[in-house]
């Protein structure tokens, strides 16, 4: 996008293109429609369309981590915050808040991509929301410190998400080859252990309107749900924690819940129709 010069029509494009995205991924979540073959094919055209074309139209591709940056590096670096980036990144939390995480389980591109390869045949390996979490924290200080006291942006010479311009350096083909490896055993290793975005989303969901809402009268308790959830959030969703881990969207839990009615994609307002909130 032009910081200078105007604006790029293309990254409006992509703006419209992901809240399009996340109004269809909300649809199918509050209409329990969201099947293993849908998903899959949403991940395939959404890294193709989010990631590699969007990357090779325009340079600097958008996405929820480069929104962030932009206006940390404004606030905290001394720069001048750029009006267009600062509400990219009012509206991609706002995504977040009205449908749980959506902007990252359904547009973020690099975020589709580590969960397509998630899907390949693999040993998994579900490490615990307190390890994931606390690495996220300090990645996030890490670069909030950095460019408060020096101007240093930690993520800027290892950005996986230059991978969709295919044109990396050796820094970033180093990280996004060991993130999109990794994938392969753990579930969105760059956004539960590194993602200064996730942390930020992850800290709004808690507080989001529509997300995965348990009626306690008709679940029976199988924790199929909890098996079937890569993150863990279901679990805490089951315990009533009013913490929860990362849920990013997916639609599993519905999936593997075979109680009608027992859960839903819902929102508060939903309680009086017989859907129990989580805490």
């Amino acid at each position: 996008m032009s910081t200078t010069t105007g604006f790029n029509p293309l990254v409006l494009s992509k703006f419209l293109l992901w809240a399009i995205a996340v109004a269809a991924a909300t649809w199918l979540l509050r209409r329990g429609r969201i099947t293993p073959r849908r998903r899959l094919a949403f991940l395939f055209l959404g890294v193709l369309v989010f990631g590699f074309a969007y990357g090779f139209l325009v340079p600097a591709n958008p996405n929820p981590v480069l929104a962030l940056r932009g206006v940390l590096a404004g606030l905290l670096a001394g720069r001048t915050l750029v009006p267009l980036i600062a509400l990219m990144l009012v509206v991609l939390l706002l995504m977040s808040f009205v449908s749980n995480k959506s902007i990252c389980g359904w547009g973020c591109q690099l975020g589709l991509l580590q969960d397509l390869l998630y899907r390949i045949p693999a040993p998994k390996w579900r490490p615990p929301f307190w390890l994931t979490n606390s690495v996220r924290v300090a990645a996030t200080l890490g670069l909030v410190v950095g460019l408060a006291w020096a101007g240093a942006d930690w993520i800027k010479g290892v950005d996986p998400f230059g991978i969709f311009s295919l044109k990396v350096g050796i820094g970033v083909g180093a990280v996004a080859g060991l993130v999109l490896l990794l994938s392969l055993f753990v579930y969105r290793p760059w956004c539960r252990f590194l993602c200064p975005f996730g942390l930020v989303s992850w800290a709004v969901e808690q507080v989001s309107l529509m997300r995965p809402r348990i009626v306690r009268e008709k679940c029976v308790g199988c924790r199929a749900c909890v098996r079937a959830c890569p993150t863990g959030a279901m679990g805490d969703f089951i315990e009533g924690k009013r913490i929860h881990a990362d849920c990013f969207a997916c639609g599993a839990c519905l999936g593997a819940c075979s109680r009608e009615g027992a859960l839903s994609w819902a929102g508060p307002w939903e309680a009086k129709k017989g859907v129990t909130d989580e805490v």
